[in-house]
């Protein structure tokens, strides 16, 4: 009786451990798509794990449009926080800016994300008068540092123009301090921002922020040509991904 009761004091005790050390474990979400599928249906401010890493990094969460479980890449309203920003800026993880206001998520996390499944893009744009416009991918991805983060787009759709304001196939990501388009010029100093120029090219979301009023004839501002042509500056923008299977059901 008594090594039986001993047995079943060691097997609780076994199973508390257990218990405990699963606890320990933290849930990792490699999206926000994961980060929706887990339960979490707020948009907002959400920690993410780099896949097959333990870096984290922050990102906003948009659970609201069109089913959510949409990772936020870039997001412009202000104009308070700079996008003309070196390379290094541009690829680090975490980017730049806050992920509650205006940011970029870092082209490394990006290029990793959607190298380990297949991502679509959306774009949501708004100009100065009251209207909005769409632009969606059906696939998206980044190439790595060594080819210079050169952007893959299929599949486009949407109200922002009846083609597509990135050209393909895709261009290399250029910034201030790195010349990867296909001008003579370097079109990242001359428009200012980190964008994937062709030669420019005839979009640029990451261009000078022109508030009202002073946002017409500026061929640096925030450019989506197709739509609004080639001297017009949006008033917001933002890019967002989400794995091509996302099912908003629970």
């Amino acid at each position: 009786y008594e090594t039986t009761n001993n047995c079943l004091s060691v097997h609780i005790q076994i199973s508390k451990t257990k218990t405990a050390m699963m606890k320990d474990i933290p849930t990792t979400h490699v999206d926000c798509a994961a980060v929706f599928k887990s339960g979490n249906t707020q948009s907002g401010v959400y920690t993410l794990t780099l896949p097959d890493s333990t870096q984290e990094v922050k990102a906003f969460c948009d659970m609201e449009t069109d089913g959510g479980g949409w990772t936020v890449i870039q997001k412009r309203f202000d104009g308070h926080v700079d996008f003309h920003r070196t390379w290094q800026e541009y690829k680090k993880v975490s980017g730049f800016g806050e992920p509650s206001g205006e940011y970029w998520l870092g082209n490394d996390f990006v290029y990793k994300l959607t190298n380990v499944h297949s991502y679509k893009l959306r774009l949501q744009l708004n100009d100065w008068e009251g209207n909005s416009g769409l632009s969606q991918y059906d696939q998206f991805s980044l190439e790595s540092e060594e080819q210079n983060y050169r952007i893959h787009l299929k599949g486009y759709s949407g109200t922002a123009g009846k083609i597509s304001s990135i050209g393909q196939p895709g261009s290399e990501f250029s910034t201030k301090d790195a010349d990867n388009d296909k001008c003579v010029c370097k079109c990242s100093q001359l428009t200012t921002g980190g964008w994937w120029f062709d030669a420019c090219g005839p979009s640029n979301l990451n261009g000078m922020y022109y508030q009202q009023g002073q946002n017409s004839n500026r061929f640096n501002g925030i450019k989506w040509y197709y739509w609004k042509g080639s001297g017009y500056s949006l008033k917001s923008t933002t890019m967002m991904i989400r794995p091509v299977d996302f099912s908003s059901s629970l």
